[in-house]
């Protein structure tokens, strides 16, 4: 009898097709940026419309910042504190954790109007010029970041409100070419959104 139960738990092994194992894998999800341009848009800019998935297009008069450096753009996550509330035998009864907020980071190589203005914190002068009285960063913006991969498939990121929060230097060496490395913080929108992405999912399937 027990001959027999094992054959049939064999059997039954051997029917099972387990060919989702690898067929699961599709090569076509995998992607890469090729080539992508970033707006920014001062808040409040009368200009501006908002997108409402990939096709979107800018304004006739704006320009993309242009070049930055090879280390291209940077979505990342900034996780927010976590607080343990205990009992008094020690017991975690409650965890609680703040949202957190997502940042964009680049570093733009070209000396555009709008890329001076984000890193500098300041309005550029109708001559190019600009006047510096601190380093504090109060302005916001909003970027739109419209990418293209492999495939030519489109991904747009729209942060509907950020600031700079960070800054590297500004080399000024024959050495290395003059570039301003910033960290735009995505802050909330009157929603409570901080960012919308169209185009990441490349498998409609569910």
């Amino acid at each position: 009898m027990s001959d027999n139960n094992e054959k049939t738990t064999v059997a039954a092994q051997g029917a099972t097709d387990y060919g989702y194992v690898s067929s699961g894998n599709t090569a076509g999800n995998v992607r890469l940026i090729k080539n992508y341009a970033l707006f920014l848009f001062p808040k409040g800019d009368s200009t501006f419309v908002a997108p409402t998935g990939v096709a979107w297009t800018p304004p006739a008069s704006k320009k993309p910042i242009g070049y930055s450096t090879e280390d291209g753009a940077v979505l990342h996550p900034e996780p927010g504190d976590s607080t343990d509330y205990k009992a008094h035998n020690g017991d975690i009864v409650l965890s609680d954790t703040d949202p957190g907020y997502w940042t964009l980071q680049l570093a733009a190589m070209e000396g555009r109007k709008d890329v001076v203005s984000a890193y500098f914190d300041v309005d550029v002068d109708s001559d190019g010029g600009i006047s510096i009285k601190g380093a504090g960063l109060k302005k916001e913006w909003i970027l739109v970041l419209v990418a293209l991969d492999q495939q030519d498939r489109p991904f747009l990121l729209y942060g509907t409100n950020a600031k700079v929060s960070d800054r590297d230097d500004v080399s000024l060496k024959s050495s290395e070419i003059m570039n301003f490395s910033m960290t735009f913080k995505m802050l909330k929108g009157a929603n409570g959104e901080q960012f919308h992405a169209w185009g990441l999912v490349t498998d409609s399937s569910k």
